[in-house]
């Protein structure tokens, strides 16, 4: 069977994409291959799922006509440290943070095709939210290859490079937030009265639904829908007085701007 994409690193974020492109047809586990330090895990995780184990990067590479860089960022230099003939002709994606497409141009050569992208933590239930940027001079047909294969783990948008650390502290890390949030509603309730199991049923179906019916009507802003739930004088009313008494509005936007300047510092 012929090898389509392969995985060159397959962690915890390549093992959600690689399940996601066997889920939705995409791309069969028949026609995915991977290589991986950790080699027993690696052919464990081959053996349930019916794809390629490659040995090393150098044969991954060499089989490959579109690659997944999915190591850590400090390991993709090594990683793409192989023959430059053979790796001329491949579309690499790299999903590893900080590391560019200047980078990636750098480390590559002159014909090679790079894309960058940047997936969150929610892929590994096929509701991912997937940035992703490339060279002027990318072709449609290869930006249309990256978005199939990120689709198949939630949505993709297209941002610009220069965007990206402000992208990357929405919502890549943007999952972290919410679990912070929600579990601290679960302990409020717990707090109450509640029992645990209760009150995470509770959260997380209410987090669900309002972010459910937010998609849902675009024509109405937050603001129009927060409204909506808060009746004048109710309890909803005093529960958000606390909540800007408390300066959350101003905390949270303070933790994006915390997490960009991060971000920043690692490209």
């Amino acid at each position: 069977m012929t090898i389509e994409v392969g995985f060159l690193g397959y962690g915890r974020m390549a093992q959600a994409i690689s399940e996601g492109l066997d889920r939705s047809g995409a791309v069969p586990y028949e026609r995915q291959a991977a290589s991986d330090i950790a080699s027993e895990t690696l052919l464990d995780l081959a053996e349930k799922r019916g794809f390629s184990a490659q040995p090393d990067n150098r044969s991954l590479l060499a089989q490959s006509p579109v690659v997944i860089i999915a190591v850590k960022p400090h390991q993709v230099l090594a990683a793409l440290n192989q023959d430059k003939q053979a790796l001329d002709r491949q579309l690499f994606i790299s999903i590893a943070a900080g590391v560019t497409l200047a980078d990636l141009k750098q480390w590559l050569p002159p014909q090679a095709k790079v894309i960058r992208v940047i997936p969150n933590l929610p892929a590994l239930v096929g509701r991912g939210v997937s940035l992703i940027c490339a060279p002027e001079e990318t072709a449609e047909e290869h930006l249309a290859q990256a978005r199939s294969i990120f689709q198949s783990v939630g949505v993709t948008v297209d941002l610009d490079e220069r965007r990206f650390d402000e992208g990357t502290a929405v919502s890549g890390s943007g999952p972290a937030y919410f679990f912070l949030i929600m579990e601290a509603l679960i302990r409020g309730a717990v707090r109450l009265g509640l029992t645990w199991e209760t009150a995470r049923e509770l959260v997380l179906r209410v987090a669900q639904g309002a972010a459910e019916t937010a998609l849902a009507h675009p024509e109405l802003s937050l603001a129009d829908l927060r409204d909506q739930v808060t009746s004048p004088g109710g309890t909803t009313a005093e529960a958000l007085w606390v909540l800007e008494d408390g300066a959350i509005t101003a905390l949270l936007q303070r933790a994006l701007l915390a997490a960009t300047a991060k971000a920043k510092k690692l490209t």
